[in-house]
């Protein structure tokens, strides 16, 4: 049996992975992958969403071009997912200055972007949508990714919830919850 959480019509989401060459990369936790495209090739849409992962090296300016991209994406109103250290590269670029977000903890904005000055945007939260901008600490992921889940508009409101409340969790009843949540066609 094949099951999809998905809701039924939901728009389709296509997942490009995207670097400054097409190099492999080996990331923090030894996983290796190829980019699907370049920098350049990225299309800025409002139907597009740009996710920026957590990172201790967002400082670096061969990171440059990915946030100016950002910085587009968030004037068009194409939204922009950011964690962790990812926040940090935001704010190098005076992204986080005006608009409410989070990141790992106050203080540490302060600490890797001497520049910072939205303090009074700060909010101290796991994550934070602000409309096209969600923001997200280290310990903020799974909030994070049901903000994005949401903006992608590709579950039906109910069966988020419930698969929220069974990851937040991991209580059997919400899983069942959510079993029920599915569209028609997935065996309940």
């Amino acid at each position: 049996m094949i099951w999809s959480i998905f809701k039924e019509g939901a728009p389709r989401v296509s997942l490009k992975t995207v670097s400054d060459s097409k190099e492999p990369i080996k990331t923090m936790g030894g996983m290796t992958i190829v980019p699907d495209c370049l920098i350049g090739d990225i299309v800025v849409s409002e139907t597009n969403l740009l996710l920026l992962p957590g990172a201790n090296t967002w400082n670096d300016q061969r990171h440059g071009a990915i946030i100016k991209k950002a910085d587009e994406f968030l004037s068009l109103g194409a939204a922009v997912c950011a964690i962790c250290g990812a926040t940090a590269a935001l704010e190098g670029l005076g992204l986080l200055d005006q608009r409410p977000h989070t990141s790992n903890g106050p203080g540490f904005l302060e600490m890797v972007s001497p520049g910072y000055q939205g303090q009074n945007f700060y909010v101290d939260e796991p994550s934070v949508a602000d409309d096209n901008l969600l923001t997200a600490s280290s310990t903020g992921g799974l909030l994070w990714t049901k903000q994005i889940i949401e903006r992608l508009g590709v579950f039906e409101a109910n069966t988020l919830e419930a698969w929220y409340a069974y990851f937040s969790t991991g209580e059997l009843e919400h899983f069942f919850a959510l079993m029920q949540t599915l569209p028609s066609g997935n065996g309940n």
